[in-house]
Order: C-alpha cells, then structure tokens, then sequence
C-alpha cells in the first residue's frame, strides 16, 4: 500500500480544521476544500488535486443521506463526484460511512478505514459528549443540576460517565438499563437502577432524562406520565431513543443533541479524529 503523504480534508465542521491542523502539525502537506480560510491552503476546485493528494478525510458523519457530504457549508459536489476525481488511486478516512457509500468504496476497490469505529475514539469521546451534556442541561433549566432527579438511559460508555459526573455534583440519579447485570454495577457505584421497562411507573418524579440508547425507550407510556418541565436530552445515534414528536404533543422539551463533542469541544474533537487516523497510518504501515 502507498505512503501517504498529502491529505485532502473536506467538508464537516470546525472540527476538521482542526484535523487539519492535527495532520499539518505531524508534517503533512494538507488541502481543505468546503471552507473559505485564508490562513489555509483551501481549494475551489477538486479535479486540480487529484493528482496530488494521497488521501481523502471526510468528516464525521460522512454523510446524512448516502448521497451528499455532510457540510455546514453545502458542496456541490456528492460523494459519487469525488469519487470520480480519484476512483481507486486513493486512501479514504471517515466517521459513519453508511453501508451504501461503503458498498460503492468496495465495488471501485478503494481502501477505507472508518475511524468512528475505533475504540480509542469512542472512548476519548465520551468526555467532550458528557461536557456537552451538562452544558444543554443548564442551558435549558432554571434550577440547579445538584439535588434535581435525573435519570439516564443506557449504561453503556457516555452512560456509565454521565451518570457518575452528574453524581458527582449533586444530582439524585437513576440508572436505566436493560439486564439486571448493569444495574448490579450501578448498585455497587451506590446510584439508583431501575429496568427500562418499568421505568413508566415512576417518570413522573424526574426533572432531567439523558438517553444514550440508539432505540425507542422514551415512548408514550414514559412521556404521558412526565411532569410538564421534564427536560429530554438524546444523545443517542440514529434511529434515536425518543419519541420527538410525542413528547411535543405533550408540552415536553425534548433536544436530539447528535455530535456533542463538534459542537462544544471542536479543538478536542478534531484532535481526536486527528491522532485516529496517524494511528491508523502507523497500524497499516500508510
């Protein structure tokens, strides 16, 4: 497999410029396109580095709907196009690729790694998703985080760290999970558990819920019972925990709050995605 030596990042959000920086930093000659910096060696056009780039770094997620790159600054070009300029003579990197965009990569034989996958991104993202977390709750209550009733669905990585951070100032938190194992774990942390079937019984005594869960959990047999102020913060991957557009018939503020960390802790963020990939260059010998 070739040596990379140049990359092209494109589209995404602030937290590929600082990717970029991240690979410049480590000597690597870096193209941006989707983003208007003069400070950076931006391009307007793709086809004048097709030539010159080794690798592609397409953001986190890829793209929204297998079809056009997820951008705030919208591209022109979809995902097909970019292929186009390169077909196989390059090595793509992205968050969440979506099975038919990977199907297309491996109908052209295009090497691909998809660092959203990598246990040391998932783990080091946790905690910008946690401050991410605390910052939607205080932005969104009028009363103190320490001493409010929160629960959190899912026990799982961001579950097991929110719950103990929310601990940790106060709050009187409920772990809700599946199996009696995790709640045997939440006990033995002296937290609250409860099973997320029975969790309708009692939803009426909590102010604050976070759902981690990436499946329906807070559907109209919890929201129905809900007091009117309840706050719902979904941190969850598609197809999401929470029942959106019941919790808005009954009065409830429910936030969808996906890719916390780009959002509250770009630097970070991008950082991570960054030495991912280095990691992954050093792994396959690129």
């Amino acid at each position: 497999m070739k040596k990379i030596n140049s990359f092209l990042v494109i589209g995404g959000d602030s937290r590929q410029l600082y990717v970029a920086d991240y690979l410049e930093n480590k000597g690597y000659e870096v193209y941006i396109y989707g983003f208007d910096d003069k400070n950076r060696k931006c391009i307007d056009k793709l086809n004048c580095l097709s030539n010159i780039t080794d690798a592609v770094v397409f953001p986190l997620p890829v793209s929204k709907d297998g079809k056009n790159i997820n951008s705030i600054i919208p591209i022109k070009e979809s995902f097909d196009d970019i292929l186009a300029f390169y077909n196989n003579n390059i090595i793509i990197f992205g968050g969440m690729f979506g099975k038919g965009i990977e199907n297309k990569m491996r109908n052209k034989n295009i090497v691909y790694f998809d660092y959203f996958n990598r246990e040391d991104v998932t783990v080091k993202n946790t905690v910008p998703t946690v401050q991410g977390i605390l910052k939607t709750i205080i932005d969104n209550v009028d009363y103190t985080i320490h001493s409010s009733r929160c629960a959190v669905f899912g026990y799982g990585r961001v579950g097991k760290i929110t719950a103990d951070v929310l601990a940790s100032i106060g709050a009187d938190v409920t772990v809700c999970a599946r199996k009696n194992s995790d709640l045997a774990n939440v006990e033995i942390k002296k937290l609250n558990g409860c099973l997320i079937k029975d969790f309708y019984k009692h939803s009426d005594d909590y102010d604050i819920i976070i759902n981690t869960v990436p499946s329906l959990v807070i559907d109209l047999k919890i929201i129905e019972n809900l007091k009117k102020d309840c706050l719902i913060i979904d941190v969850s991957s598609a197809p999401y925990g929470t029942d959106f557009a019941t919790a808005y018939n009954f009065g409830i503020n429910a936030i969808q709050c996906p890719s916390l960390p780009g959002k509250v802790a770009p630097k970070t963020a991008g950082k991570i995605i960054g030495e991912a990939i280095v990691n992954i260059m050093k792994e396959e010998d690129l």
